[in-house]
């Protein structure tokens, strides 16, 4: 979020593209984390599946998304694509970190279970 904010104040004439570029990442990765979430509960094999569709729909979300920015918005493009990039990996980077930290208390809680 500091990221965000420095950057609008920073480029104060890219403010709408470099907004977009934020939201349509964070939407997507807070609905992610949230069905994760859920999913997690069900088990490894539950959440595995939960990802893949995540990814599926995610993609197109995207591609709506952009689509329809790029037809019926009048910002700039490139602030837009910088911006979107950024946010994209950042959060992608987070949303793995969260998906091993699960993966690891499932493989912790199998290994007592083994061990018992």
């Amino acid at each position: 979020m500091a990221i965000l904010v420095i950057s609008l104040i920073l480029f104060r004439d890219y403010t709408v593209g470099i907004f977009f570029g934020w939201l349509l990442p964070m939407l997507a990765g807070t609905v992610t984390m949230f069905f994760i979430a859920a999913e997690r509960k069900k088990g490894s094999i539950a959440l595995t599946k939960a990802i893949a569709k995540g990814f599926i729909l995610k993609m197109i979300y995207y591609g709506i998304s952009i689509l329809f920015l790029f037809k019926y918005s009048s910002f700039q493009p490139i602030p837009f694509v910088c911006s979107f990039s950024g946010f994209f990996i950042g959060l992608h980077i987070l949303e793995a970190v969260i998906i091993k930290r699960i993966s690891e208390s499932y493989n912790t809680i199998q290994n007592k279970e083994i061990a018992q």
